[in-house]
């Protein structure tokens, strides 16, 4: 079992990050640990600001995106990943492994490439534009973050950690047709997860949102699936496992953590028959929830398996 949440306000540097993260996992004991830096991290080196708050709720905020038309998408050159922020992350993955020693797993959060890049626009909807209007300067991009993330990856693992928590939230229908996340977005996630595999390092595959195409994605090299089990338009965990025999990841809803926490704890409950099942949320679980709810939810979860 595992949880993550955001420490927003001790995001921004790399002491802070890692004094944050050794508390968590201190405090609650779990049995891996998934590095929850700020999402920005992934877009700082090529100069998107953001602006972090001290406000531990508050996430930070976009102010000078990098990208605000095609020709732009020239000033995002392939990263040195040893410097900068993303060195930064390096030294927090070898801070971590120095403190809790060679026996707690160690994931580092990582997103897909089409995740990092709309992160370098003003959103969502100007990464959709630009995927209409200019595909072929959008795989460009798409092949820059690759070739960077690639090096990445590697380095955690050289740097301490076991695998990668790979995220995305473009793989549904909401956002665009199965054949353009191919196009735009599979093409781009299998060489870096195949790289993982060859390097033996434990890979989990989060799949956010509903209406997903995680059906389509069990093909994936991946250890362990992480979605919402309670979304619309999502399989079954028992149809993941039977499917692709890989772990699945989640059960616990976290909106319900700040509702009615013994609904919570009652729903995923019915998933401890389910042999390659670990506990963890559907996605993050939100900074609001008390240390009382965190504790009765691992009391009662654990006891029942």
């Amino acid at each position: 079992m595992s949880l993550w949440r955001h420490f927003f306000h001790r995001e921004k540097t790399a002491d802070l990050l890692t004094d944050a993260m050794i508390e968590w996992e201190e405090k609650w004991q779990w049995d891996f640990l998934k590095l929850n830096p700020a999402a920005c991290y992934h877009v700082l080196d090529w100069g998107a600001g953001y602006q972090f708050f001290e406000d531990p709720l508050r996430e930070p905020e976009l102010v000078t995106p990098v990208i605000l038309q095609a020709s732009d998408i020239e000033k995002v050159l392939a990263l040195d990943v040893h410097r900068g922020t993303l060195g930064d992350q390096l030294q927090v993955i070898r801070r971590l492994r120095d403190h809790f020693g060679p026996k707690l797993p160690i994931v580092e959060t990582v997103f897909s490439p089409i995740e990092i890049a709309h992160r370098l626009m003003q959103g969502r909807e100007a990464l959709t534009q630009l995927r209409k209007e200019s595909p072929a300067a959008l795989h460009g991009l798409l092949g820059t973050i690759l070739e960077t993330f690639r090096e990445f990856c590697q380095a955690c693992i050289q740097a301490g950690a076991d695998g990668i928590f790979f995220a995305t939230k473009w793989a549904t229908s909401d956002q665009m047709t199965w054949r353009e996340y191919e196009e735009f977005g599979k093409r781009y996630e299998i060489p870096l997860l195949h790289d993982l595999g060859a390097n033996d390092a434990l890979t989990i595959l989060h799949v956010c949102g509903e209406r997903t195409y995680l059906e389509r994605m069990l093909d994936y090299p991946v250890d362990v699936f992480s979605y919402d089990f309670y979304a619309e338009g999502v399989p079954a965990p028992e149809r993941v496992v039977a499917g692709n025999g890989a772990f699945v990841l989640g059960g616990i809803d976290p909106s319900r953590l700040l509702s009615d926490v013994r609904e919570a704890i009652t729903d995923a409950s019915r998933f401890a028959a389910l042999d390659r099942w670990l506990i963890g949320p559907s996605c993050v679980v939100p900074p609001e929830v008390p240390d009382s709810t965190i504790h009765l939810l691992k009391k009662e979860l654990c006891s029942n398996l």
